[in-house]
């Protein structure tokens, strides 16, 4: 038989004490978490969520604060799945303003998105409260962010 081991809940993710208002802020990108071939209904996607640091200067309320993207979706053509190339808009959308899609009108193959493309860069992000209903029948509601305008790319070091 299989160890299941301990699992904790921390009490302080009930307390919405690190949670960033509705608002718009500027904010550095410090990490990436991508879940792959990831299903809705008959359709597969990556999807993207950066994590955007609150910048201290500009908000110094919120020192520290990180909030993380609603997230950005790759959809692809796997086995016998659906796809359709016009769900990519939002996914070609951050490219763009990321600075890492060419400009020139035409479409082609999208690329995977690696932490190192985006980490350190300075973005303008809109915070907005994610709320659902969970199979408990508990109301949960989160902070969630979306990246609307590049302020600097990040330094690459030689």
């Amino acid at each position: 038989m299989a160890e299941l081991g301990d699992a904790y809940y921390p009490s302080s993710l009930d307390d919405d004490n690190g949670s960033v208002p509705k608002g718009r802020y500027t904010a550095t990108i410090t990490d990436l978490s991508i879940s792959e071939n990831v299903k809705f209904g008959n359709f597969i996607a990556d999807v993207f969520k950066p994590e955007y640091t609150i910048d201290k200067k500009d908000h110094p309320h919120y020192d520290g604060c990180k909030v993380i993207d609603n997230g950005i979706f790759r959809y692809k053509k796997v086995g016998d799945a659906l796809y359709d190339h016009s769900k990519n808009w939002g996914f070609a959308k951050f490219l763009s303003l990321m600075g890492l899609r060419k400009e020139d009108g035409e479409g082609g193959q999208l690329p995977f998105l690696y932490l190192n493309d985006i980490k350190g860069s300075v973005v303008l992000v809109d915070v907005f409260t994610k709320k659902f209903t969970n199979d408990f029948d508990s109301q949960i509601s989160y902070s969630v962010g979306r990246a609307i305008q590049l302020q600097s790319k990040a330094e690459v070091p030689f």
